[in-house]
């Protein structure tokens, strides 16, 4: 064999070394980078699962919280509508025909004077009831000297304070009406939103 021949065959076997090498480094790198996107493609997987998570999460949070807003809200609303309730009913007490007024007067009187001998103290702008009232009440209860009607006056809208020596009753609308609210505020709910009150 010929050196020109002995060199093209070491130059073949060089070429076809090489893109063997070439080769197997290629397929190396190919295999690396593989590796590499399943590795990327599960961390970004694992983000995007994260992601989702926090997002889910978050939407539930600002739900709920809408949720619980959204509750006070109609809560404050339906106990405003049940203060309505009570104000118009004092409204319309104090906007009573006279006579309407004074047998408003007279049933509570009747209920609460104890011996007849009572003083009524009713509000400082009070024109509806006067000692001529009181006397008809008086009659009406057949006990004790009769009620009187005090000189002194209170910053009442309606209703009276019914006073026996040093005690005195309270039946000022204001109190009349707080009083009914804490038994009756149940039943207004379930008439004004149904059997629940919520």
């Amino acid at each position: 064999m010929a050196v020109d021949d002995i060199l093209k065959r070491i130059k073949v076997d060089a070429e076809e070394a090489a893109r063997k090498i070439v080769a197997e480094g290629q397929t190396a790198a190919d295999a690396v980078a593989d590796v590499g996107r399943a590795r990327t493609d599960a961390q970004k997987k694992k983000l995007r699962a994260r992601a989702e998570q926090r997002a889910q999460e978050e939407r539930n949070r600002i739900t709920t919280l809408a949720r619980l807003a959204a509750r006070r809200e109609l809560l404050d609303e339906k106990q405003a509508l049940v203060d309505r309730v009570f104000d118009e009913a004092g409204d319309r007490i104090v906007a009573m025909e006279p006579s309407e007024y004074r047998k408003f007067i007279m049933g509570l009187l009747l209920s609460t004077v104890e011996s007849g001998d009572e003083e009524v103290l009713i509000g400082e702008t009070e024109s509806r009831l006067d000692q001529a009232f009181l006397d008809s009440v008086s009659k009406e209860l057949g006990k004790g000297g009769g009620l009187k009607l005090a000189s002194e006056r209170r910053p009442i809208a309606a209703g009276f304070i019914l006073r026996s020596g040093r005690v005195e009753t309270n039946c000022a609308l204001s109190t009349i009406l707080r009083d009914a609210r804490e038994t009756l505020e149940t039943e207004v709910a379930a008439i004004l939103f149904g059997s629940s009150g919520e």
